[in-house]
């Protein structure tokens, strides 16, 4: 073998590795971005904390209607697509998930 018949055979292995790997990255790519998209997105409510911050010595009609109207923007936010899980239940996430009390007024 010559120096010539090495290097081409060096060039096309190279060449065969890398449309292999991006070939293979392109499909694990492509599932990762498609499960994405079948993921909803997750917002988490704290309800001890949203109770505490009702308005202490207000009627029981008062606080009827404030939860009435909490229950209401969960509702939105489930028909919006989002999947809302209360914050009692969950064992840690980012604080960007959970709901700023705002919305819920």
């Amino acid at each position: 073998m010559d120096i010539k018949s090495i290097v081409i055979a060096a060039v096309l292995g190279a060449a065969g590795g890398v449309g292999g790997s991006y070939f293979v990255m392109n499909e694990q790519t492509a599932s990762i971005h498609e499960r994405l998209n079948q993921t909803p997105p997750v917002v988490v409510v704290d309800f001890a904390k949203v109770a505490s911050a009702y308005p202490a010595g207000a009627s029981q009609e008062e606080l009827e209607k404030l939860m009435v109207n909490t229950n209401n923007a969960i509702l939105k936010l489930k028909d919006a697509g989002y999947l809302v899980l209360d914050a009692s239940t969950v064992v840690g996430a980012p604080n960007d998930l959970y709901l700023p009390e705002e919305v819920l007024k």
